[in-house]
């Protein structure tokens, strides 16, 4: 049986499930992007069956045992940390990061702004996502974290044309009973691929459920500012890491989208995508 397989930007966890039922409901933390970049570090993670739970001893010694959900949570905190201690002086953007035109655009937005949605859109559009969840600011470059897409099924009824793919992917229960579908960039049919970079643009948005999609561009102060409710700074070094991100917003393009029509959203972010030197 194939292990399951979660790659950070300098590890692979390799969960190895003891049966073909518990790496189906185990396969919501998968995440396989090819990283252009030094070898990843493999850890293995065996799983087995005790009395109807799972167990499972994590790289930090801990022993997990109970329902796949708690190895799923203990599998996100592993790969948080991860990231947090490889890239100790970053800070974090929330937002997705895509390819549009070859250039890299960061969607930024709050909770339920429709972000992952749109991302899903993109992907089945053709166009290279390269994650959902955080993109890392480093010195020089930024390169986003691995993870797939996180959407809840009744987002899914606004995103037209969804391959079986979609409907098949691992899925858990959220606290609300609601189901989170984890969905592959790669369900638009491109391959995987993360690769650190300079950032193009930034895109800012906006809720408007059921409405049009337009977009304006916005001053760099004006992003810097609504970027900080949108960032995770390291404990230490607070100061140089919000300066990072105040040089960041400041020197790329940023713009609003009020985010309405998927399809007209796309037609926006390619019009800014081919405005970008």
């Amino acid at each position: 049986m194939r292990p399951i397989v979660c790659r950070t930007l300098r590890r692979e966890y390799r969960l190895h499930p003891p049966s073909d039922e518990v790496a189906h409901l185990l396969r919501f933390v998968e995440a396989t992007p090819d990283l252009p970049a030094p070898a990843l570090e493999i850890v293995d993670i065996p799983v087995r069956l005790r009395d109807g739970f799972l167990v499972a001893t994590l790289p930090s010694g801990e022993l997990v045992e109970g329902t796949p959900n708690h190895l799923i949570s203990a599998m996100h905190r592993i790969v948080l940390v991860d990231l947090i201690e490889g890239e100790p002086q970053a800070p974090f953007v929330h937002g997705a990061t895509v390819m549009i035109g070859g250039r890299r655009i960061l969607l930024v937005g709050h909770k339920a702004s429709g972000k992952s949605t749109l991302a899903l859109h993109l992907a089945l559009a053709g166009h290279e996502v390269e994650g959902d969840e955080h993109l890392v600011l480093r010195e020089s470059e930024v390169v986003a974290r691995p993870r797939t897409l996180r959407i809840k099924e009744g987002s899914l009824r606004l995103v037209p044309g969804l391959p079986e793919q979609v409907r098949d992917a691992p899925f858990i229960h959220n606290w609300d009973g609601s189901v989170i579908r984890s969905i592959s960039p790669t369900v638009g049919g491109r391959p995987w691929v993360i690769r650190a970079g300079r950032l193009d643009a930034i895109v800012l948005l906006v809720a408007n459920h059921g409405g049009r999609s337009a977009a304006r561009p916005i001053p760099g102060k004006e992003a810097f500012a609504r970027l900080m409710s949108e960032v995770m700074l390291p404990q230490g070094g607070v100061a140089a890491a919000a300066g990072r991100l105040r040089q960041v917003a400041m020197g790329v393009p940023a713009y609003q989208l009020l985010l309405g029509d998927l399809v007209a959203a796309e037609w926006h972010l390619s019009g800014i995508a081919s405005q970008l030197t």
